[in-house]
Protein backbone atom coordinates (compact mmCIF):
# COMPACT_ATOMS: atom_id res chain seq x y z
CA UNK A 1 0.00 0.00 0.00
CA UNK A 2 2.62 2.49 0.72
CA UNK A 3 4.66 2.04 -3.00
CA UNK A 4 0.93 2.88 -4.65
CA UNK A 5 0.97 5.84 -1.93
CA UNK A 6 4.75 6.96 -3.41
CA UNK A 7 3.58 6.60 -6.56
CA UNK A 8 0.60 8.82 -6.57
CA UNK A 9 2.31 11.48 -4.33
CA UNK A 10 4.93 11.28 -6.68
CA UNK A 11 2.74 11.95 -10.11
CA UNK A 12 1.15 14.53 -8.20
CA UNK A 13 4.45 16.27 -7.41
CA UNK A 14 5.60 15.72 -11.04
CA UNK A 15 2.09 17.32 -12.27
CA UNK A 16 2.40 20.49 -10.05
CA UNK A 17 6.25 21.14 -10.89
CA UNK A 18 5.70 20.95 -14.05
CA UNK A 19 2.51 23.07 -14.64
CA UNK A 20 4.52 26.29 -15.35
CA UNK A 21 6.21 24.95 -18.65
CA UNK A 22 2.44 23.98 -19.47
CA UNK A 23 2.14 27.42 -21.29
CA UNK A 24 -1.43 28.05 -22.80
CA UNK A 25 0.26 29.35 -26.63
CA UNK A 26 1.76 27.11 -28.49
CA UNK A 27 4.56 27.14 -30.92
CA UNK A 28 2.27 27.56 -33.94
CA UNK A 29 0.34 30.09 -32.27
CA UNK A 30 2.90 32.73 -30.96
CA UNK A 31 4.77 32.52 -34.56
CA UNK A 32 1.21 33.57 -35.86
CA UNK A 33 1.02 36.27 -33.25
CA UNK A 34 4.60 37.39 -34.90
CA UNK A 35 3.75 36.89 -38.05
CA UNK A 36 0.45 38.89 -38.14
CA UNK A 37 2.40 41.99 -35.60
CA UNK A 38 5.35 42.10 -38.56
CA UNK A 39 2.92 42.07 -41.52
CA UNK A 40 0.92 45.27 -39.66
CA UNK A 41 3.45 47.68 -39.93
CA UNK A 42 3.80 50.63 -42.08
CA UNK A 43 4.46 50.13 -44.96
CA UNK A 44 3.90 46.44 -44.92
CA UNK A 45 6.67 44.21 -45.91
CA UNK A 46 6.95 41.93 -48.95
CA UNK A 47 7.57 38.71 -47.06
CA UNK A 48 7.96 37.66 -43.70
CA UNK A 49 9.33 33.73 -43.29
CA UNK A 50 10.57 32.76 -40.07
CA UNK A 51 13.90 30.58 -39.53
CA UNK A 52 12.24 27.34 -37.75
CA UNK A 53 15.85 26.02 -36.54
CA UNK A 54 16.44 29.56 -34.85
CA UNK A 55 13.03 29.22 -32.55
CA UNK A 56 14.06 29.12 -28.64
CA UNK A 57 11.22 28.52 -26.02
CA UNK A 58 12.33 29.18 -22.60
CA UNK A 59 9.79 29.34 -19.32
CA UNK A 60 8.27 32.72 -20.04
CA UNK A 61 8.87 33.46 -24.10
CA UNK A 62 8.98 32.30 -27.75
CA UNK A 63 11.46 34.00 -29.24
CA UNK A 64 11.51 33.35 -33.29
CA UNK A 65 14.22 34.68 -35.83
CA UNK A 66 12.53 36.51 -38.87
CA UNK A 67 13.30 37.61 -42.52
CA UNK A 68 11.83 40.29 -43.38
CA UNK A 69 11.45 41.87 -47.02
CA UNK A 70 10.46 45.60 -46.87
CA UNK A 71 8.88 47.42 -49.75
CA UNK A 72 11.59 49.01 -51.12
CA UNK A 73 13.45 45.25 -51.24
CA UNK A 74 15.89 45.58 -48.19
CA UNK A 75 15.56 42.45 -46.08
CA UNK A 76 16.47 42.87 -42.44
CA UNK A 77 16.88 40.10 -39.60
CA UNK A 78 14.68 40.75 -36.68
CA UNK A 79 13.72 38.53 -33.10
CA UNK A 80 10.48 38.62 -32.71
CA UNK A 81 9.41 37.25 -28.46
CA UNK A 82 6.06 36.47 -27.44
CA UNK A 83 5.31 36.51 -23.85
CA UNK A 84 4.06 32.92 -23.17
CA UNK A 85 2.03 34.15 -19.90
CA UNK A 86 0.05 37.14 -21.64
CA UNK A 87 0.09 35.59 -24.82
CA UNK A 88 1.46 38.44 -26.58
CA UNK A 89 4.39 39.87 -28.86
CA UNK A 90 6.49 41.66 -26.01
CA UNK A 91 9.23 42.33 -28.54
CA UNK A 92 10.99 42.94 -31.65
CA UNK A 93 14.72 43.48 -31.73
CA UNK A 94 16.90 43.52 -35.03
CA UNK A 95 19.11 40.19 -35.00
CA UNK A 96 22.53 40.27 -34.46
Amino acid sequence: MSRLSSLIILSAAAIALASPALAKISVQGAESLCKTHLTSQDPAPKSVKVDKESTRANGDAFSYLFKVKNADDTTVKVVCTVDRGTEKVSGVTPAN
